[in-house]
């Protein structure tokens, strides 16, 4: 199998984002979706070559076909044009999150409610999405939204706990992987507000992954979904339970 399907080794982007995909401090890569991924390529007997460059890159890298996957991606239309989606693995719930005192200040029950808080300062991570309504809701801001756009997520945590930003969108698990290797105080809190926004997935490039390749991908994660390995892998690395069907 590995001969037909893989005669060379698939290259994967990455960048530093805990607790989905990271080096550690041995040098080996770690992370959900590290784990998720290996798993699927053992499976097939295929070998996993991962080069670390920012998401932007990974994207661009992608369409280009000089890189073969990426992780962690939602999906878009724009990106269906040059890559093929394999089976989701990653409940993705995106939230607000702000300085852990100022977290009262900011009444909303609904995201129209964001046009009523007054002026205010909204990070992001270029090239993310946030599914069809947040990214809808990005491209039309009410007046009072200013948007700054960091590199990485990383970053754009600590601009909000040093008070560069009043606002954060970022995944839930995301925020609190990086959260954890970052200083404890100011303390940063999730809003009550959450939005699921469906899986995140593996993406294979069009332009150098053949289309049987990336079939043999989506089989082998759909199987480990049945057969309870993806289940597994997500309770070590999150400590409770697959939550989505």
């Amino acid at each position: 199998m590995a001969a037909g399907l893989c005669p060379r080794p698939l290259s994967v982007g990455w960048d530093q984002w805990p607790p989905f995909h990271y080096r550690t401090t041995q040098g080996r890569m770690a992370g959900y979706a590290v784990e998720v991924l290996n798993a699927a390529a053992q499976r097939l007997g295929c070998t996993l070559e991962y080069r670390q460059t920012p998401w932007p890159r990974t994207l661009q890298q992608l369409q280009t076909g000089q890189l073969d996957i990426a992780m962690q991606a939602l999906k878009t239309p724009a990106r269906e044009r040059f890559a093929w989606f394999a089976s989701g693995y990653s409940p993705t719930f995106i939230r607000f999150w702000a300085r852990a005192e100022r977290v009262d200040r900011w009444k909303v029950r609904r995201l129209e409610d964001i046009g009523r808080l007054g002026p205010l300062t909204l990070g992001i991570t270029r090239g993310d999405s946030f599914g069809p309504q947040l990214d809808a809701w990005l491209r039309a801001l009410p007046a009072n939204v200013r948007v700054e756009v960091g590199g990485e997520l990383e970053g754009n945590l600590r601009k909000l706990q040093l008070g560069r930003v009043d606002l954060l969108l970022a995944s839930g698990n995301a925020a609190r992987g990086i959260l954890s290797g970052l200083p404890a105080k100011p303390a940063v809190a999730p809003l009550a507000l959450s939005w699921y926004v469906g899986d995140a997935y593996f993406v294979f490039s069009r332009g150098s992954v053949p289309e049987p390749l990336f079939r043999a991908f989506d089989g082998a994660l759909r199987e480990m979904k049945r057969d309870g390995t993806l289940p597994a892998i997500y309770r070590r690395n999150f400590a409770e339970a697959y939550p989505v069907d």
